[in-house]
């Protein structure tokens, strides 16, 4: 429910940059950092429009996930740099989803 703070504090970061304002401290505090190193950057990509698409890391060490949630199946597009292992990332998310479905099945988990 952040209603995207984080691109707004962007945007004003990104303007005072281009006149060549100072910065507000916020944006030296390791907290504003912390905050802004996002290993896991997702969209949603469900849309009639949409067939296939894909979202891009934004942090070297992060992943980018692109996903649809339709009536029949759920797919999703995973992207990073050479240094993360994407596979193993995507043999995660499928273990989670079998185990989401085994769960609304009334099945229990092994």
């Amino acid at each position: 429910m952040g209603q995207g703070f984080d691109r707004h504090l962007f945007a004003l970061r990104y303007l005072a940059n281009s006149k060549g304002q100072a910065l507000h401290s916020l944006y030296t505090d390791p907290a504003y950092t912390a905050i802004n190193h996002n290993i896991l950057s997702t969209s949603t990509l469900t849309s009639p429009a949409v067939s296939l698409g894909g979202f891009a890391p934004v942090v070297p060490d992060g992943f980018g996930v692109g996903y649809g949630v339709h009536d029949d199946w759920i797919g999703c597009n995973v992207s990073s740099y050479p240094a993360r292992n994407v596979h193993e990332f995507l043999q995660c998310v499928h273990k989670s989803l079998e185990d989401i479905f085994t769960v609304l099945e009334g099945k229990p988990l092994s």
